[in-house]
């Protein structure tokens, strides 16, 4: 079957799919009403057509389920139970099935390890799924004529991510990487086993899970753990982690965060991690100038002056409200709509990979709010933003 062929029997398989999936809601709206068992109905009828559609949908669906504070808590519990970690258990278990690979927990030379191997279909499914996903943007930037190339280019970096998600080799190096951040924070990754691990197959050693279902001694503490973690890999680091929804961390016994997957990843340049550390500093001291150069130092094409000062005044409004809002107060979903507002307005769109670092905290955002609305996102980072600066200045003066 020729790739065009096989492009239109998937157009119409998701087609299917769709219309069956709002048929079904529809007759549960009408026949239970807008009741708290309609809405777990709801998200296990879409958990269950997110797997039917596959992998690049499954993300999309992972990623929904972590956002209590948007979507009713109801439906994202039920789609986290029937997303996160795979079909957990269904092959035995010692078996996880996850949209991309499964993972089996074998003993190898007396040691108990994870075995995981992508699936055999995964790879070209990705492929068709994600050219559809591509095609759509180019059409929709068409449509939007003045955001539509920075809207093809976000799209193509996020389907790249979503590709790689079959590379394990790559993402072998990515926990290698990660593995230093056990150094400063309470935080545990799978070790990889090189003489065992390939392009057909990453073997680790293995992480228990939470028996009983998570639960969290402490939740102030693990959000402020999780939020740590993740300002560690963006500005330190430089690895964003845009796949952290509930099945992929989890708290162990000594209250450390074991985090299991390292699939979905992008690795930000020393520029654009500049550009991006800056931004966070200036939001996190309320500075809207050091946030608007580098905005506009990450934009996409030159911002006409008249424009740059517009959009100078637009940052320092959009700034200020924000400053020292809590959790509970502060949305970065509502913050990046109104961020990327005033860069439609002015036209100084972000290039791909200043999008990637949002993404990775928006992941979190819902179930770093359910676990402690108190918490202050720009406290936390300004000391792990200053100290990414103060080594990067190290760095330039022993060049």
């Amino acid at each position: 079957m020729s790739s065009a062929a096989r492009s239109a029997v998937r157009i119409a398989q998701v087609a299917v799919v769709v219309c069956a999936t709002a048929a079904s809601l529809a007759w549960a709206v009408v026949r239970h009403g807008r009741r708290e068992g309609t809405l777990r109905r709801a998200g296990a009828v879409v958990s269950a057509a997110l797997w039917r559609l596959g992998p690049a949908f499954i993300k999309v669906g992972q990623m929904l389920s972590s956002r209590r504070d948007i979507l009713p808590a109801a439906f994202c519990e039920e789609l986290e139970e029937g997303l996160a970690r795979g079909r957990a258990g269904a092959g035995g278990a010692d078996v996880e099935i996850g949209s991309v690979a499964t993972v089996e927990r074998r003993l190898v030379n007396g040691a108990d390890v994870a075995v995981k191997t992508v699936h055999p279909t995964a790879a070209e499914q990705l492929r068709i799924d994600l050219g559809l996903i591509t095609a759509m943007a180019r059409v929709a930037g068409v449509l939007l004529r003045r955001s539509g190339p920075t809207l093809e280019r976000v799209v193509h970096e996020m389907c790249e991510s979503v590709r790689g998600q079959t590379d394990l080799v790559a993402e072998a190096a990515t926990l290698s990487r990660l593995e230093d951040l056990e150094l400063v924070l309470p935080v545990v990754f799978p070790r990889v086993l090189p003489g065992q691990s390939g392009p057909d197959v990453l073997t680790m050693t293995w992480i228990p899970g939470q028996a009983g279902g998570r639960r969290f001694r402490d939740p102030r503490r693990t959000a402020k753990r999780l939020v740590l973690t993740v300002y560690e890999m963006l500005f330190i680091t430089g690895v964003v982690h845009c796949d952290l929804h509930p099945g992929n961390w989890w708290e162990l016994p000594d209250g450390r965060l074991a985090i299991v997957d390292a699939g979905f990843t992008y690795e930000l340049d020393e520029e654009m991690r500049t550009h991006f550390t800056e931004f966070f500093l200036g939001m996190s001291s309320g500075n809207a100038e050091i946030c608007a150069t580098h905005a506009l130092a990450a934009a996409a094409r030159p911002v006409p002056p008249e424009a740059e000062k517009a959009f100078r005044r637009d940052m320092e409004g959009l700034i200020g409200s924000v400053t020292g809002l809590t959790a509970g107060a502060f949305s970065l979903a509502g913050f990046a709509a109104r961020f990327f507002a005033v860069q439609r307005r002015h036209q100084a769109f972000s290039r791909a990979e200043f999008i990637f670092p949002l993404m990775a905290l928006l992941a979190i955002e819902g179930q770093v709010k359910q676990l402690d609305p108190g918490i202050n996102f720009q406290s936390l980072a300004g000391p792990v933003v200053l100290r990414s600066i103060v080594a990067r200045a190290r760095a330039e003066r022993v060049r």
